[in-house]
Parts: C-alpha cells; sequence; structure tokens
C-alpha cells in the first residue's frame, strides 16, 4: 500500500452515509482533507459511491460531501476517498484539519 498523501487526524465524529441501496449511520475514526475512516454496524463494498454528511462541530451545520469511494473494507470499517466537495465545503472540511494539526 502506498503512503498517504495527507495526514489523518483520530476523531470520534458522527457520521451518515448513504448511497444506492445503502444508508449508515457511523463514526469517523480519523479524518483528513481528502478522506476518512468509519466505522459502523453495515458496511458497502469497496468500489461503492456515497454521499456523505460529517458533523465535524457541534453548533455548526454538518459538511456534505457529494461524492465519495469506499476505497477499503475491514470487519466493521471502511475508509473513503472524497471526490467531489463543494468549495464551500471543502473549505470548511480544511479548515477543520487545519486546526487539528496545529494542535497535535
Amino acid at each position: 500500500m502506498e503512503g498517504r498523501k495527507y495526514t489523518r487526524f483520530s476523531v470520534q465524529l458522527p457520521v451518515s452515509c448513504h448511497g444506492d441501496n445503502f444508508f449508515e449511520r457511523g463514526t469517523i475514526l480519523n479524518v483528513s482533507a481528502e478522506g476518512c475512516a468509519i466505522t459502523s454496524d453495515i458496511v458497502p463494498s469497496a468500489g461503492v459511491y456515497l454521499h456523505v454528511t460529517m458533523q465535524l462541530r457541534e453548533q455548526e451545520e454538518p459538511v456534505q460531501i457529494d461524492l465519495a469511494a469506499v476505497r477499503w473494507v475491514s470487519a466493521a470499517r471502511f475508509g473513503i476517498e472524497f471526490i467531489r466537495v463543494r468549495p464551500e465545503e471543502g473549505e470548511r472540511l480544511k479548515e477543520f484539519v487545519k486546526r487539528l494539526e496545529s494542535t497535535a
């Protein structure tokens, strides 16, 4: 497996994912500006495309990822790559990750 382009930061944040015949709530375990790892009771197959709603901070609207691809699956975990994110949502996500980076 090749190294990650972006550092992932450990978190525990609520998330919901949905795609064709799939809807599940879970917890984000780690996050970067380009992807995240999620744990949930039901895990999609690798290669599936999803819409993702991430609650990064209480008191703020969730960040919407319009298109994400499931890149790996392992037991009750899966990793996704963010593919299509609206610019304003992407900026909010990058700002969140930048704050994590500054406290690491």
